[in-house]
């Protein structure tokens, strides 16, 4: 028998993509697979604004809070986990949800992805080339010549260490640039139908500063104390969870004076970070549905008019 098509929805961080996950899959008797790169962390359940528990119970959720902070988790291993869990999902003849912001995971998942090469030796060494007084410059100067000139090298490269490591990398034991050796096709495989939710930017901003109260109000603040007296600012991946490093330089006495200016602080990260999922989105899915969502228009009754029709 052949299984319908999976459900990919997308979006902006607080474009309210959870809670039209969770009535489109009590109306499919689906199940949610969370297509994001933090939520799979405990220990940061507010911050990463994971489901609630009350939420949790409504509907099965699949690679929420799995992990332990200091556990690495990339788009490969989001691949493996996120197709062996929609198999499992459709051995009971059920469809996956699949719903995020993370926009290459999803991406990888619907498009298609490369696995590239790695050297942990190497890694090292590159890595400790960055450290070095220049390092950074030496890097960079390295990989504009494998990717004919600096303007080529995609800005999250270069605004991230790591990801400029992991370049780095993959260019010295390939000799070409990872985007090359990973660039996935432009038709998204059939298994999936894609929604992507396009807020309004005023009233996303409107939404990103009432949940960032809300966040804090819920203790995000000592949520975040609690995982830094854990280590997290050494770990692998989750230190890269938005909004943690600027707690870690509040409670530490060099950042923000006031937790008023914090949460100013926190809203206007937020609201960058959307704007750039928000580009991604628009460019890196063709294929998708967009739904858009001011203050006239209801995504989720448009999406739920859309699955019927998938039923």
């Amino acid at each position: 028998m052949n299984m319908p098509q999976d459900i990919v929805l997308l979006g902006p961080t607080c474009s309210g993509k959870s809670s039209a996950a969770i009535r489109i899959a009590q109306e499919l008797d689906a199940e949610i697979v969370s297509c994001d790169s933090m939520q799979v962390y405990k220990g940061l359940e507010i911050g990463t604004a994971q489901p609630s528990t009350e939420e949790l119970a409504m509907v099965p959720h699949h690679l929420i809070g799995i992990f332990d902070i200091h556990e690495p988790y990339d788009v490969s291993r989001f691949l493996a986990l996120a197709t062996s869990v929609c198999e499992e999902i459709h051995s009971r003849n059920k469809r996956a949800i699949i719903v995020g912001g993370t926009g290459l995971y999803a991406k990888a998942l619907v498009y298609g992805h490369t696995l590239l090469p790695a050297d942990a030796a190497l890694f090292e060494q590159i890595k400790a080339q960055l450290e070095i007084p220049g390092g950074r410059e030496q890097l960079e100067a390295e990989l504009s010549s494998i990717a004919n000139g600096r303007e080529n090298i995609p800005k999250d490269i270069l605004l991230n260490p790591r990801r400029l490591l992991r370049a780095v990398e993959v260019a010295r034991l390939t000799g070409r640039t990872p985007w090359e050796l990973n660039s996935s096709s432009n038709t998204p495989k059939q298994d999936f139908k894609q929604f992507i939710i396009l807020p309004d930017l005023e009233l996303l901003k409107a939404r990103i500063r009432q949940r960032t109260a809300a966040m804090i109000s819920q203790g995000w603040v000592q949520e975040a104390q609690c995982a830094i007296g854990n280590g997290l600012m050494e770990t692998p991946t989750a230190r890269q969870a938005l909004g943690y490093r600027d707690i870690a330089d509040f409670l530490s006495g060099n950042g923000p004076d006031t937790l008023a200016d914090l949460e100013t602080l926190l809203v206007s990260r937020t609201i960058h970070y959307a704007r750039r999922q928000f580009t991604w989105f628009k460019h890196q899915h063709p294929g998708a549905t967009f739904i858009p969502f001011t203050p006239h228009d209801n995504p989720l009754e448009t999406i739920c008019m859309e699955m019927r029709q998938l039923r």
